[in-house]
């Protein structure tokens, strides 16, 4: 297993510590799944202790219910502590879950995961107890990771159309008056389109880039505000001059008769 730890994010990294932490603290001489679901609560900030924080399971609730169900050790223990079968399955099938999910390093999401799927530990048991079953964690993860993944979208969507205004926008000239216009994209502007349309936001690529310039026309609304009233002060303009052109050319054909 020590060879996997690169895999582990820092927050997860910190989870396995506390776990040591804890197991020492109720003087157990191994780490177990308890220990390390403590460690996750224990952590406070990632992804696994906020999902439970939402599940309403907090550290002295927990820590109570460790306490309950295994009781404490009889005498200090020193030296490294082993982590039982049931701890280092679920650590394994945290690496698996966090393949699952594009193959991203093993977070403290995938840890409580992990935990919740080795059924035969003692952290499951505890879990159920409180009311937390795998589909409840899991509904708790996916909303938070993909509020993250929401903002990192639009974040990468922002800068895509800050990159096409800094660019002057597409140089090419409409092939046609209707809604299909052809501009040149960058590789900033697909990653953003891809991105939008991998997350569900938007369903095409034509879709998301109409978002995109729908984004940037909002974005600057005050100045093409101003740039349409020019614009409709040279089209009077205009059809004054051919209304004036006009009267002046009837009135040279009324001299010539």
């Amino acid at each position: 297993m020590a060879d996997k730890l690169d895999q582990f994010t820092k927050r997860a990294t910190q989870v396995l510590a506390h776990a040591e932490e804890e197991a020492r603290s109720f003087d157990h001489p191994y780490v177990g799944t308890e220990h390390l679901l403590l460690g996750i609560v224990r952590e406070g900030e990632g992804v696994g202790a906020r999902a439970l924080h939402a599940l309403e399971v907090d550290e002295p609730r927990l820590r109570d219910a460790v306490t309950y169900v295994v009781g404490r050790g009889e005498q200090k223990t020193s030296g490294t502590l082993e982590l039982v079968p049931c701890a280092k399955h679920a650590l394994e099938l945290a690496i698996e879950e966090a393949r699952r999910l594009n193959g991203r390093a093993v977070g403290t999401e995938h840890l409580l995961i992990g935990l919740l799927l080795e059924e035969e530990g003692v952290a499951a048991g505890i879990l159920a107890g409180l009311g937390v079953d795998l589909a409840r964690a899991r509904e708790q993860v996916t909303i938070l990771t993909g509020g993250a993944r929401l903002q990192n979208v639009r974040a990468v969507a922002e800068r895509a159309v800050r990159g096409r205004q800094e660019r002057g926008g597409g140089s090419e000239s409409p092939e046609t008056r209707s809604n299909v216009i052809t501009v040149r994209v960058g590789d900033r502007d697909l990653a953003a389109i891809d991105a939008l349309v991998e997350s569900g936001i938007r369903t095409t690529r034509s879709d998301a880039a109409s978002w995109l310039i729908g984004v940037g026309v909002n974005a600057n609304r005050q100045l093409l505000e101003r740039i349409y009233a020019t614009i409709e002060q040279i089209r009077q303009l205009r059809a004054d001059a051919q209304a004036l052109a006009q009267e002046t050319g009837a009135d040279a054909d009324e001299t010539r008769d």
